[in-house]
């Protein structure tokens, strides 16, 4: 049942009271020293006998709730609750298997007492196998009128149905205040001996009852099985409920306790185990829609999509804040502490995996202009395969790709020193245009891309614009949720060549390659201005340079968390390229850094955490860094080698210092090789 999960949150039960009508208590039972209420009763006319020996039944009942923490054996599930102990048992019970029964008038004023003493949570673990008259029942109303609930355990018959007092579960005079309980092993299977949810399946639910330890002193326990131990478990689930949580009722505790058990047997609810497992991990968990006060007077939906990421250029930059700590009020408005922090997961390692090869076809049509103008049309898509190749999904290199084919189509007019050129593609094609030294552009993940030029001589002055849509798998598309616009200014010579741009880039779900989908609270819509060089430059024959960098400067700003500064970023590489003549025909030697945040910071006015669960609450501003830990250097040793029947063979190496820019992340190390040859 996973109590030690409300353990941790520093819910033991206190000042909360359960009433436990059984057979009475011991008051001098080692293990329940302290947490015996001294208003404690006996309700049977003329006895007044309301303490008991150390085994009776309503003693042992009553450990499993409140058992001390103090290592004699066994600790209870609310075990700083305190314990009503009204003792209703008679002895001269009809049916001679029975050492303890009860009868309707007393049970009347058992549940009255439990009333008059304000009790919210009242344990009846005892049962029988017919309604237990109007009395009992109207009493019972008046219970669940002043606010209490009835946890009552099913029975040990092993039959298809509860018994009684159980059944009232799904009378709808009683209905949401009164539980049924079945027992389960450490198997999670349901216990031979229990009666089964059956009707009452709705208002059901299985908690421990097999081998249940009780009732210590220190140098013994009791082993105990039987749906009477079941329920306590469900009665101490709810005091630690309403212990962690005071603004809780104990209906609506009681509400959390159907709605979060585990499911077993049959999907859903079911005639066997009801709604499922008391499962305390899931009910001190948010339940419902929560949502996240803001110092405006709004609140943001506290729920992220499946799949959300920040941009890699970020690292660990959100994961090992610790300013967008606040709170959260489920639905029902319980306040939760929560780090917001993760609503913004890291980026997914990079694959360096390479992609399959899928074989294209290309119709090329050319057209002669006048004046010597031409005018291309190239457009390619896939050869059908014979057998089906399983789609691979990268979530670095391609968040966008679904199932469709790749496809791509391009115009390229020519017009003497003129030319423009526009672009479409799906399915992961890649836009055919590119400048060095720019790893921002690409981030707009383009599906269609215009480019226009002017030539003089060596230099060439282009313009181009892009967009893209983004796709994930099982996910619906997020339309137009990247642009970009670049301006290049190109020179090439002989040994040689040169190029700078400048350009924008509009992310409508999160900065620098995020994916935080529109729809969500999350979502940080940003702007990024982007500076780019790069060049290449032949040293002496079969050597050669390469080298390139770009800077960006991006600003983003969401529904509660915006860059309280700028953004700036960077991306480098440095190449030597050179031939070989012993294993290879050309080897490459590359160092790089992959795009990262150099310097910012992002800012959010959030709730504070209150000392105390009913304070009011009070806001301040946050801010944090948004620049990583580390700096990841990738080295790259590239190797590529003709052979003699006409394919080609090429290998790479590369080894990561600090990948995903994270401090003390391990080295990473990847081996690629492919083979290639045409038919």
């Amino acid at each position: 049942m996973k109590a030690e999960v409300g353990w941790q949150t520093g819910a033991t039960g206190n000042g909360v009271t359960v009433a436990v009508v059984d057979s009475g208590v011991s008051n001098s039972q080692a293990d329940l020293v302290g947490r015996i209420s001294t208003a404690s009763t006996d309700v049977v006319p003329g006895r007044n006998t309301p303490y008991v020996a150390n085994d009776s039944h309503g003693t042992l009942v009553s450990g499993v709730i409140a058992s001390n923490f103090n290592g004699l054996g066994s600790v209870g599930v609310a075990y700083e609750s305190t314990i009503l102990s009204i003792r209703t048992d008679i002895s001269d019970c009809k049916d001679e298997d029975d050492d303890v029964c009860f009868s309707s008038s007393d049970l009347v004023r058992a549940l009255d007492f439990a009333v008059a003493n304000g009790v919210k949570i009242i344990n009846m673990s005892l049962g029988g196998d017919g309604r237990l008259g109007s009395a009992f029942e109207a009493a019972l109303l008046r219970a669940v009128d002043s606010g209490a609930v009835i946890v009552a355990s099913s029975g040990n018959d092993g039959e298809a149905n509860p018994g009684w007092p159980a059944q009232y579960a799904v009378d709808p005079r009683f209905s949401g205040s009164v539980i049924a309980v079945g027992s389960h092993g450490e198997t999670n299977v349901m216990s031979s001996f229990s009666n089964r949810a059956g009707a009452t399946a709705a208002a059901y639910i299985s908690a421990p009852g097999e081998d249940v330890i009780t009732g210590c002193d220190g140098t013994r326990c009791w082993r105990i099985n039987g749906t009477s131990f079941s329920a306590p478990h469900v009665s101490g689930a709810l005091a630690l409920l309403m212990d962690a949580f005071p603004n809780l009722s104990a209906r609506q505790a009681l509400a959390i306790l159907l709605d979060t058990a585990r499911d077993a047997g049959d999907a859903g609810t079911d005639i066997v185990y009801g709604r499922g497992l008391l499962d305390l991990a899931n009910a001190f968990r948010p339940v419902g829609t929560s949502s996240t006060p803001m110092a405006d007077g709004g609140s943001i939906v506290a729920e992220t999509e499946p799949g959300s990421f920040v941009g890699p250029a970020f690292g660990d930059a959100f994961s090992r804040q610790t300013a967008l700590g606040t709170v959260l009020f489920d639905g029902y408005d319980r306040m939760f502490a929560v780090q917001l922090g993760g609503a913004y997961p890291t980026a997914p390692s990079r694959s360096y995996q390479a992609a399959p090869f899928a074989p294209s076809r290309t119709a090329t049509t050319r057209l002669a202009l006048p004046n010597g103008g031409r005018l291309n049309l190239t457009a390619s898509q896939p050869v059908e395969t014979p057998e089906p190749i399983a789609a691979r999904y990268d979530l670095t290199d391609a968040p966008w790709l679904g199932d469709e084919p790749r496809q791509e189509a391009m115009l390229d007019l020519e017009m003497g020193r003129l030319s423009f050129a526009t672009w479409q593609g799906r399915g992961g094609a890649r836009s055919p245009f590119d400048a060095a030294g720019d790893g921002f552009a690409a981030l707009a993940q383009a599906d269609h891309a215009a480019r226009g030029a002017l030539r003089f001589g060596s230099l060439t002055l282009a313009a181009e614009s892009g967009g893209g849509d983004r796709r994930m798998p099982l996910r619906r598309v997020e339309a137009e949720a990247s642009s970009y616009s670049r301006a290049t200014l190109a020179w090439r010579g002989v040994d040689g060549g040169l190029s700078v741009s400048i350009g924008g880039l509009d992310e409508r779900l999160g900065p620098l390659g995020a994916f935080l989908p529109g729809g969500s609270d999350f979502a940080l819509p940003s702007r990024t201005r982007f500076y780019a060089v790069g060049g290449d430059w032949t040293l002496r024959p079969g050597l050669a340079l390469i080298g390139e960098a770009g800077v960006g400067s991006t600003r983003s700003e969401g529904r509660f968390l915006s860059m309280d500064q700028a953004a700036i970023s960077s991306n480098w590489r440095l190449g030597l390229l050179t031939g070989c003549s012993a294993l290879c025909d050309r080897i490459s030697f590359t160092l790089s850094q992959p795009l990262r945040i150099e310097s910012g910071a992002f800012s959010a006015w959030l709730a504070d955490v209150p000392v105390e669960y009913f304070d009011p609450l009070t806001y301040s501003r946050r801010s944090f860094s948004a620049t990583p830990s580390g700096r990841q250097i990738d080295f790259i040793l590239g190797g590529e080698r003709s052979l003699w029947d006409g394919s080609n063979l090429t290998i790479q190496a590369v080894a990561s210092r600090q990948p995903r820019h994270v401090a003390d992340a391990a080295p990473e190390f990847a081996l690629i090789g492919g083979w290639r040859r045409r038919f």
